[in-house]
């Protein structure tokens, strides 16, 4: 049902991404390093530790079929990561920004990639091969402040992004020149130019927007805030209406579409919770690692925490033990298992160092209302 990776990390875990194949992980532990982990028999071990970022790194993408890494950080850097045979070298990325460079993310065709940034502009980053490094295009328009997130369109040609303005923008990244001619289409929009704002969503609360996704058939956009909202627009509708859920949980800080319906959130409640979309209704369809027999709100579970640790002066550690294998926020989740209809496995990532696999197929055998479509 659920594995807890054997990495012998002692430290907050901040992001990581997989290889094609999962047979290698990359992690960044809080800090400027990112370590390279691979798997032999059920062990794993650390095979390099890239060291180029000054400061700490915020996000990392691995490529699939071209097997590059892409990371960002705190020090207004991006590198391509790839690998010649022995060990992993850097390739320059020209982002020209002033501010950190906060998320990244490769395109479905792996030909260009995008990064977020707090200098309310996103780039979008191809390789010029006369020059021998990335380039960067800016997107500018109706960007406010800090981006937190992005996330492609299966098309290759949009965008979706969301940050500290408390928006979520759809643009248009297509880049002539790199993706040649635009074969897909979308609902979102007829036709495309660059750096174009197709749509804006705002988060109704003022919530800053943490994570965005598109389902696998790119129909559907969903984000999530740190008012503790979701968010789901169904671009196929017409009109295409922002559909929001006010939950109870603390915010969530990071999601991923699990089917073109589902997608699953986590965040400061340091458990998984699935959601979907039926009709014009977003769903809870089940919290994971909360016992089906007892089902506690996040509110009471945390009034219990404070009020034991007052109470014991928090002298016994079982007071301090969550009902969940997270024991702290969980701030990243990425795909572990499955094809473009249903994702089967997930991992995720937390401050309390440890990687956890979530096998959904088994998981909702154990819960009655988990159904993912």
């Amino acid at each position: 049902m659920t594995e807890i990776l054997n990495l012998n990390i002692n430290s907050s875990i901040s992001c990581h991404a997989w290889n094609r194949d999962r047979t290698q992980i990359a992690v960044s532990l809080n800090s400027k390093e990112v370590y390279i982990y691979s798997k032999s028999g059920n062990s794993w071990s650390l095979t390099q530790t890239l060291t180029d970022h000054s400061a700490r790194v915020l996000s990392i993408d691995w490529a699939p079929q071209t097997n590059r890494i892409v990371t960002c950080g705190s020090d207004k850097n991006a590198y391509v990561w790839s690998h010649d045979g022995r060990q992993w070298k850097p390739e320059l990325v020209v982002l020209r920004i002033n501010r950190a460079a906060t998320c990244v993310k490769w395109s479905p065709n792996e030909k260009k990639f995008a990064v977020g940034c707090g200098n309310r502009c996103i780039c979008v980053c191809y390789f010029e091969p006369n020059q021998l490094f990335w380039v960067s295009k800016h997107i500018k328009k109706q960007i406010k402040s800090t981006t937190l997130c992005l996330d492609w369109h299966p098309n290759n040609a949009l965008i979706a992004a969301g940050g500290t303005d408390f928006k979520c923008r759809i643009f248009g990244a297509y880049i002539s020149e790199v993706d040649g001619p635009l074969t897909q289409t979308s609902n979102w929009a007829t036709t495309i130019k660059a750096s174009e704002c197709i749509a804006e969503f705002s988060a109704s609360n003022n919530g800053w927007v943490y994570s965005c996704a598109f389902s696998f058939d790119g129909n559907i956009l969903a984000f999530v805030a740190h008012d503790s909202t979701v968010y789901m627009v169904d671009s196929s509708r017409n009109p295409q209406e922002l559909l929001s859920l006010r939950t109870p949980f603390l915010p969530f800080l990071t999601m991923r579409f699990i089917s073109n319906t589902s997608f699953i959130a986590a965040g400061h409640d340091c458990f998984p919770v699935v959601f979907g979309l039926s009709g014009n209704k977003i769903s809870i369809l089940e919290k994971l690692e909360v016992s089906p027999t007892k089902q506690t709100s996040s509110v009471a579970t945390a009034k219990d925490i404070f009020g034991n640790r007052e109470r014991l002066n928090m002298d016994q550690a079982s007071n301090n033990t969550l009902n969940s294998i997270h024991q702290n926020s969980i701030k990243d989740i990425n795909i572990y298992k499955g094809d473009d209809n249903k994702v089967s496995q997930i991992s995720t990532s937390s401050l309390d160092g440890n990687i956890v696999v979530w096998d959904l197929n088994a998981l909702e055998r154990q819960f009655g209302n988990l159904r993912i479509r």
